[in-house]
């Protein structure tokens, strides 16, 4: 070979890249593919690698993907790039045999028989068929969702977590309500120790109205009982007409008998002063009713200023000011015994509805 003359190499197929695509960047579940397989060279020995994985992809997009969706092109029209989504890709098992696209052209490859096990009605509405229709092992079924609510639903019948995604509260109530517009019940979704109750009930606390109204709104009972304590410092008047209407009445009332109940539970349980004690030389029936005075004065101001939510320390704090300067040490005895009392009923009073 002369000298002055360049080597012919084979020249390598382009990497897989990382994509810029902003669902990736805020936790979301998809990566992107540069430069598809089946349009670079093909050579012996060559296995791509996909660098936000750090694992082979061992499949050929164009092969695996039915009527693949339309691709988005970069600004030089050099690579071409589609989104997957990391969770339900081509390579997950079991093989996947049908293919989504998001609204925002997101993939998701999924096995229809875990589907149709979880839900047969599903997505019934948007295809018109079963899904186990053969049609739909080639054919690529459009979803008018955007790819975090479609990743959480997918989670949701595959019975797994989105919380390795890190969706915020209103993404996960936007995709519960989408469900029933795809012919997926919530109600068989959503069941406790289930990975989407339990993301749902670890937002409660911050999120209590809405997280109650989201689980009346579609009556799942066991949510909203486990949501119901949270709302115990929430005063019912606070609450939106819209927030009241997407509850129900049913599910508000529930909640207005929860709030009243405690409050008809404390007044029966302080209304009761202490007994007294047979009289003794140091210690008379008189003497003993300025106990009870002051008593019911102290209970008159806790149960004014109380709400649903009151602790057993806040009991504690405006009742033991009744046993100071007592120089009777059966009066001191009783009233311990009876704040003691009180806190043993409050804390047995229901907190749920």
């Amino acid at each position: 070979m002369d000298s002055n003359t360049r080597p012919s190499y084979i020249t390598p197929p382009p990497s897989f890249t990382q994509s810029t695509n902003p669902y990736h960047s805020v936790g979301d579940d998809t990566y992107s593919f540069a430069a598809l397989v089946a349009s670079t060279p093909s050579h012996s020995g060559f296995r791509p690698q996909e660098s936000a994985l750090g694992s082979d992809m061992d499949f050929d997009i164009s092969s695996t993907l039915p009527n693949q969706p339309s691709i988005v092109t970069s600004n030089d029209h050099n690579d071409a790039m589609i989104s997957i989504s990391t969770s339900f890709h081509p390579n997950t098992r079991p093989t996947p045999d049908t293919t989504f696209s998001a609204g925002d052209g997101v993939i998701f490859c999924v096995y229809s028989k875990i589907i149709l096990a979880v839900c047969p009605t599903a997505f019934s509405s948007v295809i018109g068929d079963p899904l186990s229709h053969p049609r739909f092992r080639t054919e690529t079924i459009l979803l008018d969702a955007p790819s975090a609510e479609v990743n959480i639903i997918f989670h949701a019948l595959y019975g797994t977590s989105p919380a390795s995604n890190r969706p915020d509260f209103e993404t996960l109530v936007r995709a519960v309500d989408r469900m029933p517009t795809y012919s997926l019940s919530p109600k068989a979704l959503i069941r406790p120790s289930g990975s989407l109750y339990e993301l749902l009930l670890f937002y409660a606390p911050l999120h209590p109205v809405d997280a109650y109204a989201l689980a009346a709104h579609h009556e799942l009972h066991p949510l909203a009982v486990s949501v119901s304590p949270h709302l115990l410092s929430i005063k019912i008047q606070s609450i939106s007409d819209e927030a009241a209407e997407r509850m129900g009445a049913i599910y508000f009332k529930k909640l207005l008998e929860l709030h009243l109940g405690r409050f008809a539970a404390l007044k029966g349980i302080l209304l009761r002063p202490p007994h007294p004690h047979p009289a003794s030389k140091t210690c008379s029936f008189d003497d003993q009713r300025k106990n009870i005075r002051a008593w019911a004065l102290a209970s008159a101001s806790l149960v004014w200023d109380a709400g649903p939510d009151l602790s057993s320390q806040m009991i504690r704090n405006a009742l033991n000011p009744t046993t100071e300067n007592l120089t009777c040490e059966m009066c001191l005895q009783t009233l311990k015994d009876k704040i003691k009392d009180v806190v043993v009923q409050w804390s047995s009073v229901r907190r749920t509805i």
